[in-house]
């Protein structure tokens, strides 16, 4: 049999300033540590807008308006150089704000869990009401919103993971269980962002590749965060969540994990599956880490840059049979890090 071939990508990214400051593990434990950190107080200072995050080149070059070619003849560092022609969309995929994928979060939860203040949701809704890929059903599906009241006292008294827009409180993720601490407010926060920002690049992988959902056949999701609970602390299943929502039925699916390398692991196992004759066509796909915004936030700021980790990445690849067409797979010259 044939190789398999890499047919389709999409790739995605998300503006989330505030979650730098709320969610980025850089600035949580800077904040546990020493809350009047001259550091904090300096990335508010340090935070790009959205259009400043869209006309960044490497940005540009991630969802395939800029070709890495063309990259690399760009002025150095790229922070501040203009780029003709910049655009949220791509060849590949789409830079998205923040206040639409806070839209998407709600969307991703299936449990009741995400609540957004009335206020907020009617710009949510209106922003994401102009997406292309946005459905008249997810806009009904989102809902009015709760009142800030109500957000407040979920937050300070029944300890929800707030959710935070310009600086101020919009919502929050509340706890899945009462006493399961896979479950608490925080983790499912983490959890629903990987998985709306998976969607987003699942969706994006189908539209801009005229992609039938339905003869995906599996999926494998392999970003750097676990979901599960007490009883199978990171058991998964984003994969299939994912699809799920991406309109795949008709696949299965598991999560692979093994850090930044997952996505090499992933692209190994799936091609071997395609290869074999297992299955015809596996989508391989990813969501961003909360946990990782700002991560190297000190240095941007002690070197007067902006923080530039101030996006979550979300990825998507169409595994197929061989066409003769697409890129071959070669798997009899696969590498590794050996133990």
């Amino acid at each position: 049999m044939s190789y398999a071939v890499l047919k389709a990508a999409g790739y995605v990214l998300v503006h989330t300033p505030d979650m730098i400051l709320q969610n980025g593990t850089t600035q949580t434990v800077e904040r546990a540590a020493n809350p009047e950190s001259e550091y904090l107080k300096k990335v508010p200072e340090h935070l790009r807008s959205f259009e400043e995050v869209v006309n960044y080149a490497p940005n540009q070059t991630y969802i395939g308006n800029l070709t890495p070619e063309a990259l690399g003849k760009l002025e150095k560092p790229w922070v501040g150089v203009d780029v003709p022609g910049s655009s949220r969309d791509g060849k590949f995929g789409e830079i998205m704000p923040q206040a639409e994928f806070i839209a998407m979060l709600k969307l991703s939860d299936v449990f009741d869990l995400v609540k957004l203040e009335k206020g907020f949701m009617e710009v949510a809704k209106a922003e994401y009401g102009k997406h292309p890929l946005a459905t008249a059903e997810e806009l009904g599906k989102l809902g009015d919103g709760d009142a800030l009241s109500v957000i407040e006292e979920l937050v300070n008294v029944h300890h929800a993971e707030a959710i935070y827009h310009d600086g101020k409180l919009v919502g929050c993720v509340k706890k899945a269980h009462d006493v399961d601490p896979n479950l608490n407010a925080h983790v499912m926060f983490e959890n629903l962002v990987v998985k709306a920002s998976g969607i987003l690049a699942f969706k994006n992988l189908v539209a801009k590749n005229n992609i039938d959902p339905l003869t995906i056949d599996y999926v494998i999701e392999c970003s750097e965060e676990a979901c599960g609970d007490m009883n199978q602390r990171g058991g998964g299943n984003f994969a299939k969540s994912i699809a799920e929502m991406g309109g795949a039925v008709n696949s299965t699916g598991a999560d692979l994990r093994g850090f930044c390398a997952a996505p090499t692991h992933a692209l190994i196992t799936a091609a071997s599956l395609v290869k074999a004759g297992t299955y015809k066509n596996v989508v391989i796909v990813a969501g961003g880490a909360t946990a990782k915004l700002g991560m190297n936030g000190k240095d941007h700021v002690k070197k007067g840059l902006p923080v530039l980790e101030d996006v979550l990445g979300g990825f998507a690849l169409l595994i197929s049979e061989n066409d003769g067409v697409s890129p071959v797979l070669r798997t009899d010259l696969v590498g590794k890090h050996n133990v």
